[in-house]
């Protein structure tokens, strides 16, 4: 009996903050219709060990260094395909008008963010970045984040991201809002 108290309130919790993105609800059906159109068997995509790949992977390092404004509005549309897709534990967007806006809208609560890309893996068309971010959000400036996280990416023929989805625990930012962040670390502990 317990233990369904406990889940009542992390659903609560979920129900809350799925209204804290904005937009349509995140559904696994978008997800994968955007990893079948991207499917390296069938979509045209980025030429293994081409310049364009390699382009591709740099570019997806030097946006990632520093996650801010400037370089947002400077290269979005450098790095992500006219309709790219892109997904976070937050928010999924689609194409690269959505995606500035999305990323445009994150930067108004940090005051810095940036992500070490620890390696790069490939395999058949598919990209992993491990990352360690470290974020600094406005509410809690003084107490900074660091976060392991990994991003699957698909590039198409010229390089540019086509497919982006972050993987990463988004609680710890939840963590640190009033009323839902002590729900949070309270349900977390007692499990």
């Amino acid at each position: 009996m317990k233990h369904m108290r406990y889940i009542g309130v992390l659903l609560a919790a979920t129900i809350a903050l799925s209204g804290c993105t904005g937009g349509k609800p995140m559904t696994l059906e978008n997800y994968y219709r955007e990893l079948a159109a991207t499917d390296p068997a069938k979509a045209a995509l980025v030429k293994p060990g081409s310049a364009e790949e390699k382009a591709g992977i740099a570019a997806f390092r030097d946006y990632y260094k520093v996650f801010a404004e400037d370089v947002i509005r400077r290269d979005t549309k450098n790095l992500y395909a006219k309709d790219a897709f892109f997904k976070d534990g937050y928010k999924e967007v689609k194409g690269v008008e959505a995606i500035e806006t999305y990323f445009l809208a994150t930067t108004k609560a940090i005051v810095s963010c940036t992500f070490d890309i620890t390696d790069v893996s490939v395999h058949e068309g598919n990209y992993y970045f491990r990352w360690v971010m470290k974020l600094t959000i406005q509410r809690d400036r003084d107490n900074p984040m660091e976060q392991v996280g990994m991003s699957h990416v698909r590039f198409g023929p010229d390089g540019k991201v086509v497919f982006h989805t972050d993987y990463w625990d988004t609680s710890i930012v939840f963590e640190r809002a009033p009323v839902i962040g002590s729900i949070i670390q309270w349900a977390k502990e007692q499990f």
